[in-house]
């Protein structure tokens, strides 16, 4: 992808970079790299920051002049200067997974689809680390990338009214996890006893852009004791 992003106007106080539309843990990690040069770059000027797969777009205070040229200048500077980039800048978290039937509706359907065992499904689901690369759709919802390729299934062709709160979801090359009650077109391969939304915390939500999840499965008695103690 291209070293150095796309620049345009959205409005009068808002710009967005677009590099190539690719969603991968290298353009993740180059966004996340240019998000926190942006940020140091024009920190007087902005409002904030919104890194997507592949954009970042800047809320401007009121109309600004940014150059492109003097901006990419900045960057070589910074890249010459700063760390490679390379590695997450965020938390490194340990979420358990119950894989118990009773939360895992879709793992017959996964297991059909990938010609896996309900074992080879939770090896492969809890067996690596996931940057989380978005949280939206619903408040604390994170995209959690890659999936291992074994696991890379459609999602629902008819999405379910309602999938309870703290189900988690595989669909394509990505994993995530539902903070509330809500409809959802993912697989649901299990749920963890952890609350990812809550408004009447100082921090709502328990993932952040840029950290590092690693799953690991626990059983349905330990999924109860660890659910009553988060409540």
């Amino acid at each position: 992808m291209n070293d150095f992003p796309k620049m345009m106007w959205v409005s009068q106080n808002t710009l967005r970079f677009a590099f190539s539309e690719e969603i991968s843990q290298e353009s993740f990690l180059l966004v996340q790299h240019f998000n926190r040069f942006i940020r140091k770059i024009l920190q007087h000027q902005i409002i904030e920051t919104v890194p997507g797969y592949y954009t970042i777009t800047v809320y401007l205070k009121g109309r600004q002049h940014v150059s492109y040229e003097k901006l990419l200048e900045q960057w070589q500077d910074y890249q010459r200067e700063a760390a490679s980039g390379s590695q997450l800048i965020g938390r490194e978290l340990r979420v358990p997974i119950c894989y118990d039937e009773e939360f895992a509706p879709d793992m017959e359907r996964v297991m059909e689809h990938t010609n896996l065992s309900f074992e080879e499904i939770v090896s492969l689901h809890s067996g690596r680390s996931y940057a989380v690369h978005l949280v939206g759709f619903l408040p604390g919802f994170p995209y959690l990338g890659e999936l291992d390729s074994r696991l890379h299934v459609p999602r629902l062709q008819k999405p379910r009214k309602l999938v309870d709160a703290s189900s988690v979801g595989i669909g394509g090359r990505q994993t995530g996890i539902y903070p509330i009650d809500s409809p959802g077109g993912w697989n649901i391969i299990g749920r963890t006893p952890y609350r990812l939304f809550d408004v009447k915390s100082d921090e709502p939500t328990l993932f952040q852009v840029g950290d590092s999840v690693t799953f690991y499965a626990i059983s349905k008695q330990e999924f109860h004791k660890l659910n009553q103690e988060s409540v």
